[in-house]
């Protein structure tokens, strides 16, 4: 380590529904009593305390009554007095009868298992409330998910009213006083959206059918008397097979460009679900004719000569093809569904590559929210797909509070390390719980083959296969993220404008990045405050600068005259303890000496040299940097600047530095795929200085460097 100045297992009764008036049965006994009774399901002994346990496996406490045939709840304890059945039969008819006192909230749940610590289940809810009453919590919703009809008949507190529920297969069915007033069914992309607005998202197959489910007699608060309750088994339904067609959403949702208040969200509707894992290869084009369609190619020739004969894009491993229709973003604070916010539909098409964004503007400072896109065909009615993310705003810039991030760079399909899985790094990074993540770079080579991206069409092809990798994909649909690009992911290596690639030019590729396949903003820089003591910054490194082959001197750019003038503002006057430079190339190095497109080369020394003094000069600043495919922390010695590079986010794409050779300003050295995180914390108490924590991990999350950094 350095250390820097700054720069319960529960018991079960037998299943009442299914015995005998005096017999309890053993686990065992009970299946074959089941077997034996499929054509009846009657709740002779419901009202004897025995056959009931507690949430936390307890005998009924005397906050329940057993008297008369009926069950009262007379001592409501809010939540840990609910009453657990045994297992139910996978498919039958309940009926009760119930009766609330003014003011009591409860229910009875179903299909109830175990989850984590918690019994969760569908619940037919029982609430003292208006009559006409017709929110998703009102009496005999199917709780939080699907509300009942306003004609509904409920009559009020301290009378009788009557439920049924229906569960055959996936299809529930609620009844109030003889009146079907809610229905569902469980699967397909009308329940996954419901799901995914409600406080039962993540939780593995909610309201289906399982081997070991049951009922529940709720307590959350207030009294409540249940009584003649009445089943029966029904016969196993015949499957169902869910119509299948799209649009998908198999490239998730990405996000940028997140602050306090503010969030851009991206989406693309596919023609598949997933990636395509099986398909032809492109052809391996020569050396010689892939120089001259890199020159001169038409789109049609650059494409052609790479896809076999009579094949399409779409057959080709990886393919993740796009096709047209509608998506709908809706989003709320995690745990907070009532306060959800839902656009207007909006059609994908072609001419953005079926993509679509929105940019939201009134979210909470230090927030998870909940984000979601559904999916449907033009003109339908009916989902097709539903997709389910989230991101994390920054906190207030006077909000003290420990921060995480993670930091990559320079990926491609054919160097991931996970196989059809992905990368290895997403599921280590997710462990660490980051608030935000930074993508350096390079997140794709448009001039690496299988296929040379040399045309538009085959640039968007990467940019679909690489993020329906299933890790990649889950990564970014769930975590804030900031995408910068470099040369690899513009045009190709070392690009500057004016140039062009196959039958793209450097502007076509600029505008694909800038704002079709990445969340998009008019300008390309910010800096953004994670609380009072830590501050970022997004370079942009092409779309500005000077050409390699120019001659050096002080008109010669990578940032540009604008971008620098707003960093060395920014940076000035910030008041954040530690200032974060995110650059997509380095600044301190070192490089390669072959090397002539960063600010660590002697094509852009004067540059590099101006840059190294001003960020060293503004306390706490120091650069994090992509692009290069080793890991290191260096320091400028003269200026007494700290770089950090993540390294290649792949345990294939090392390469360009020697293990072992270090450079006078090397304090870390590891050439191997991993990444870079920083974690920003209060050691000595609120009111003390804060420290920050920089580290280097192996693809699967090991570290092999730390570094502190504080000013005590």
């Amino acid at each position: 380590m350095n250390t820097h100045p700054l720069p319960r297992a529960i018991s079960w009764l037998v299943l009442p529904l299914l015995i005998s008036l005096e017999t309890v049965y053993s686990a065992d006994e009970h299946q074959q009593v089941e077997n034996e009774n499929r054509d009846l399901v009657t709740l002779a002994k419901w009202y004897d305390p025995a056959f009931w346990l507690t949430v936390d496996g307890k005998p009924p406490g005397m906050n329940w009554e057993f008297d008369n045939e009926e069950i009262r709840l007379v001592k409501p304890r809010g939540g840990s007095g609910s009453l657990l059945s045994q297992p139910l039969p996978k498919n039958f008819e309940l009926s009760w009868k119930w009766k609330l006192n003014a003011g009591t909230n409860s229910g009875l749940k179903y299909r109830v298992q175990k989850s984590g610590s918690k019994w969760l289940g569908l619940e037919f809810q029982m609430i003292d409330e208006k009559p006409k009453s017709s929110s998703k919590s009102s009496t005999a919703s199917i709780y939080d998910l699907v509300a009942p009809l306003k004609e509904k008949v409920l009559h009020p507190a301290g009378t009788w009213n009557h439920s049924k529920v229906i569960a055959s297969g996936d299809k529930i069915q609620h009844y109030l006083n003889n009146q079907l007033v809610a229905e569902a069914i469980t699967q397909g992309p009308n329940w996954d959206s419901e799901i995914a607005k409600s406080k039962f998202w993540g939780v593995s197959n909610f309201g289906r059918i399982s081997n070991d489910q049951r009922i529940m007699l709720t307590d959350h608060g207030g009294k409540v008397i249940f009584k003649d309750f009445q089943g029966s088994t029904l016969a196993e339904p015949g499957p169902v097979v869910p119509v299948k067609s799209g649009p998908y959403l198999a490239n998730g949702i990405r996000n940028g460009w997140v602050d306090q208040t503010s969030a851009v969200i991206w989406t693309r509707t596919t023609q598949n679900a997933q990636i395509k894992q099986s398909g032809s290869q492109f052809i391996q084009i020569g050396e010689s004719v892939y120089r001259r369609l890199a020159q001169s190619g038409t789109a049609e020739e650059c494409l052609e000569s790479q896809l076999p004969d009579g094949a399409t894009l779409s057959e080709m491993i990886g393919a993740c093809p796009g096709v047209s229709g509608e998506v709908r973003l809706s989003y709320f604070p995690e745990k907070q569904t009532k306060a959800i916010k839902s656009t207007k539909w909006k059609s994908t098409s072609a001419k953005d590559d079926f993509t679509a964004q929105w940019h939201i503007k009134d979210l909470v400072p230090d927030r998870q929210y909940a984000v979601i896109i559904e999916a449907r065909a033009s003109g339908s009615q009916n989902l097709t797909a539903v997709y389910r993310g989230s991101l994390r705003t920054a906190p207030s810039i006077n909000q003290k509070k420990s921060i995480n991030f993670c930091m990559t760079t320079c990926h491609d399909f054919f160097r991931r390390d996970d196989g059809f899985s992905g990368h290895k790094i997403y599921p280590s990074m997710t462990r660490l719980q980051p608030d935000f993540m930074v993508h350096a770079g390079d997140i794709e080579y448009y001039d690496k083959p299988q296929p040379w991206a040399l045309t538009l069409e085959l640039m968007r092809f990467k940019w679909s296969r690489i993020f329906s990798l299933p890790n990649n994909r889950q990564f970014y649909g769930t975590h804030t993220s900031y995408f910068i690009k470099d040369d690899h992911d513009t045009l190709k290596n070392d690009c500057w404008p004016g140039q062009r690639y196959g039958s793209v030019t450097f502007e076509q590729g600029k505008q694909l990045f800038n704002l079709e396949q990445f969340p998009s903003k008019p300008q390309r820089y910010q800096t953004i405050q994670w609380g009072p003591d830590l501050q970022i910054w997004l370079l942009e490194g092409r779309d500005f600068r000077s050409p390699n082959t120019m001659m050096d001197g002080p008109e010669k750019t990578i940032l540009g005259s604008k971008q620098k003038e707003w960093l060395a503002e920014t940076l000035q006057a910030s008041k954040a303890q530690f200032k974060i430079i995110f650059s997509p190339t380095p600044i301190v190095g070192p490089d390669r000496r072959n090397k002539k497109d960063n600010h660590a080369n002697e094509t852009f020394a004067h540059e590099g040299e101006q840059l190294r003094r001003m960020i060293a000069s503004v306390e706490g600043a120091i650069v994090f940097c992509g692009d290069r495919h080793w890991q290191y922390a260096s320091v400028d010695r003269t200026n007494g600047l700290w770089e950090f590079g993540c390294g290649p986010g792949s345990e294939k794409h090392q390469f360009g530095w020697r293990e072992g050779e270090l450079h006078p300003s090397h304090e870390f050295l590891r050439v191997a795929g991993g990444f870079l995180s920083g974690e920003l914390t209060y050691p000595f108490g609120d009111q003390a200085a804060p420290q920050l924590s920089l580290r280097h991990h192996k693809v699967t999350g090991e570290v092999v460097s730390e570094f502190n950094f504080t000013d005590q």
